[in-house]
């Protein structure tokens, strides 16, 4: 059934400066990396000896810190409009809950 209707749009300029970070070389190499890292901390964290224990804090260190630089690269106070690490910002979700285009 096709229904006709009122759409909303919304207009957002700082999504041009968004999905320009996102496009880049840093971004992506980060993002892959750090999704990589996620993967090898879930599998490690059934091992308990001192060895597996202090790689483990290595790689928690280095994934906080690959947050920090991820978050600098749009905004070093907040980072970006529409993520907070892995859950949609406060503003994202009434955007996509009252706009059909933005």
């Amino acid at each position: 059934m096709l229904r006709h209707g009122w759409r909303t749009g919304a207009i957002v300029p700082e999504l041009h400066t968004e999905i320009r970070i996102i496009n880049t070389e840093q971004y992506m190499h980060s993002l892959t990396w750090l999704q990589a890292l996620t993967g090898l901390l879930e599998r490690m964290q059934v091992h308990h000896d001192a060895e597996s224990k202090m790689v483990l804090n290595e790689w928690l260190k280095e994934r906080q810190e690959l947050r920090s630089v991820t978050k600098n690269l749009f905004n070093p106070q907040f980072g970006s409009i529409f993520r907070s690490y892995h859950n949609p910002t406060y503003f994202s979700r009434r955007l996509c809950r009252f706009s059909d285009l933005y």
